[in-house]
């Protein structure tokens, strides 16, 4: 096909065609190390489909070009200033070597890419060897083969590292090291609190309170069950702490597990890290300030020139730039403050705190609304029929800011379960530790309950979010004066549940949401849907009871009929939204507590979750289900009903 194009189209692609390839490698790099770590703190669809399309086209990019440069090497026939050129590119090899490497901000998109690491090892020694070739195709006299040495070593590492951190990061490494550190969680909490100190400056509390939880969640998260005694350190430690406090430990926590997970934290945060780090900074200068003096630049083409000095240059700041998130990182503040008695890390910390960025994650709730959602189709349906169904769903996905009020109310009503549990030592029962969390809890305390059974636990998880949905819009709309804050908060929780069953189902695990079965309304005007509960059944119609029974009712259905009974059934609006609120708090309660810590990990890349900061609150107050108590537990005397009633003082 080639063969078919211009000359002067063929001539400029045969000198361009390894040149475009190694700059669009240092493109594809700069892309992954700038972006990167944004896809932590943006949840945009934009950010991780521009960090998907680098991650997978790096590696083959860097690939390509290498076997390209292996096939140029020993064809210039005797030409002179051919053989000048490739010398020049083959000195190109290593810096794809360290192209491949990745950068420190991201070695993997999602958590299976950790569980290839055997595939990234035989792609070591693959191109290593033609990366090598390369070398050995073009040695000759000049000193520009000597500093092929140093590039080479740097690269070498800087892949092999890529290599160790995916190994390091796999599930059964994980799972491994998280083992043989179980039996220092319960001395961690222990020297947290015998250590801890009430400073005015909260970050420094809120940083090691988050190292020292790391630890019991990485433990957690590989679906290992950690002791009670660890429950009641934890939940004594945790409880201590404000609402907004409470939640930015959760943050930094989640930026820990994501820098476990998803970069190479784990070999750069330690002393061989830090050694080889160095080893390969040298090795990157040293070749820079060689090529700079030594060489002579006239023997070569001007462009072949400048693309080297471009990818020395970037060579050196890939390393500066790994250093400088090193240094602004939030593991280096830890450091610091295990060395907070030396005046100079104490200042030091005091300055490194004013440059770095406060925001750990979006901080953003997605929000779902099915009746706006299914009007807004009928403008898009002609992309069903090109099957991208999901595409239409995620173009009505909103996102709102985590404020403070709901903050508040999520953690004061955690806590508030957390206490009750503990005055009457039900810590210990894990049925009793996920009871009421479907909304059952609070309208059984309203001794409501038998009114409501029908559409919380007689029907499954997702066709209660489904109901209890339209049942709130519904109430929204009548009771539309009221801004309190219980009904906005109710209207937000309501979307977000209705984004997770929608968007995220896989967060869901007992919603069993088919996407073929999602409700809609038809070609019905809004303000119809609203008012059509009027004309709906009662909820203990037998005729409806019998069609909700057998599925002949659809929840769209059933969201008219609940709607009725609330508004006729609760007359203050107040009460009324009161428990529309804890309804929707226990649904998101039982659906973190059941949430795979899988779906935690992957919702780390897409700017985190409101779901996983609630998992990780619970988790630390003692309200996770993954707690374990055995009689064989080395530490079982030291937990007694009088060590709960000390705690509690």
């Amino acid at each position: 096909m080639l063969k078919n194009l211009p000359e002067e189209v063929l001539n400029l692609w045969n000198n361009w065609e390894i040149r475009g390839m190694v700059l669009l490698s240092l493109l594809l790099q700069t892309i992954l190390i700038i972006c990167g770590p944004l896809r932590k703190t943006i949840a945009r669809v934009w950010i991780r489909i521009l960090v998907w399309s680098a991650y997978l086209s790096a590696d083959m990019v860097a690939t390509v070009a290498l076997g390209n440069l292996a096939r140029s090497q020993g064809d210039s026939s005797g030409d002179s200033s051919k053989k000048a050129n490739n010398s020049i590119q083959a000195f190109w090899a290593p810096f794809l070597l360290l192209h491949l490497g990745g950068p420190d901000t991201i070695t993997a998109y999602s958590i299976e890419d950790n569980e290839l690491w055997l595939r990234h090892l035989l792609g070591l020694v693959v191109q290593v060897v033609v990366a090598f070739y390369v070398f050995s195709r073009s040695w000759g006299s000049g000193i520009l083969q000597f500093i092929v040495i140093p590039m080479f070593v740097a690269g070498f590492i800087k892949y092999s590292e890529r290599t160790w951190v995916l190994w390091s990061s796999c599930s059964k490494s994980l799972r491994n090291s998280s083992l043989s550190g179980f039996r220092s969680i319960f001395v961690k909490l222990t020297f947290f609190y015998c250590t801890r100190s009430l400073e005015s400056d909260q970050q420094r509390e809120y940083l090691r309170q988050a190292y020292t939880f790391f630890h019991i969640s990485k433990f957690t998260m590989q679906d290992l069950a950690p002791s009670y005694v660890d429950l009641l350190m934890s939940h004594f430690c945790f409880s201590k702490n404000s609402a907004d406090g409470a939640f930015k430990v959760v943050e930094v926590e989640l930026g820990l597990i994501y820098d476990m997970l998803y970069t190479k934290a784990p070999l750069i945060y330690s002393y061989f890290g830090i050694i080889i780090r160095c080893i390969s900074f040298v090795l990157s200068v040293t070749a820079f300030i060689i090529f700079q003096v030594k060489i002579e630049k006239h023997a070569y083409s001007s462009i072949d020139v400048a693309i080297t000095y471009l990818l020395l240059a970037a060579s050196v700041f890939l390393e500066l730039y790994a250093f400088l998130c090193l240094v602004f990182s939030d593991r280096t503040m830890i450091w610091l403050l295990d060395k907070g008695g030396n005046t100079l890390t104490s200042a030091i910390y005091s300055r490194l705190r004013k440059l770095t960025t406060s925001k750990r994650w979006s901080r953003c709730i997605s929000q779902y609304n099915l009746i706006s959602s299914s009007i807004g189709d009928k403008q898009l349906k002609c992309l069903k029929l090109v099957g991208i169904d999901e595409m239409m769903r995620q173009m009505h996905v909103n996102r709102k800011g985590l404020n403070g009020g709901l903050q508040k109310f999520i953690f004061e009503h955690l806590l508030k379960k957390a206490e009750k549990m503990k005055e009457n030592f039900n810590l210990f029962d894990k049925k009793l530790r996920s009871k009421g969390q479907r909304g059952d809890g609070v309208l059984e305390r309203e001794r409501v309950l038998g009114n409501f059974k029908w559409c919380t636990t007689e029907v499954e998880f997702s066709r209660s979010i489904l109901v209890w949905h339209v049942a709130t819009e519904i109430c929204y709309y009548v009771d539309k004066d009221d801004a309190s804050n219980y009904v906005s908060r109710s209207k937000c929780l309501s979307e977000y549940m209705m984004y997770l069953l929608v968007i995220r189902p896989n967060m869901l695990s007992k919603g069993f949401f088919d996407e073929g079965s999602l409700p809609t309304f038809g070609g019905e005007r809004y303000e119809d849907i609203i008012q059509s509960y009027e004309t709906a059944h009662g909820y203990d119609d037998a005729e409806f009871r019998k069609q909700w029974k057998t599925g002949e009712s659809s929840a769209v259905d059933g969201g008219r009929v609940l709607a009725r009974q609330l508004l006729e059934s609760i007359s203050g609006s107040k009460k009324r939204w009161e428990m529309i609120e804890e309804v929707w708090m226990e649904m998101l309660t039982y659906a973190a507590t059941h949430c795979p810590w899988k779906e935690h990990a992957h919702a780390l890349r897409r700017g985190g979750e409101l779901l996983t900061h609630v998992s990780f609150l619970m988790l630390h107050l003692g309200l996770s289900q993954q707690y374990e108590y055995k009689e064989s537990d080395p530490y079982r005397v030291s937990i007694s009903k009088t060590f709960l009633k000390y705690i509690g003082r």
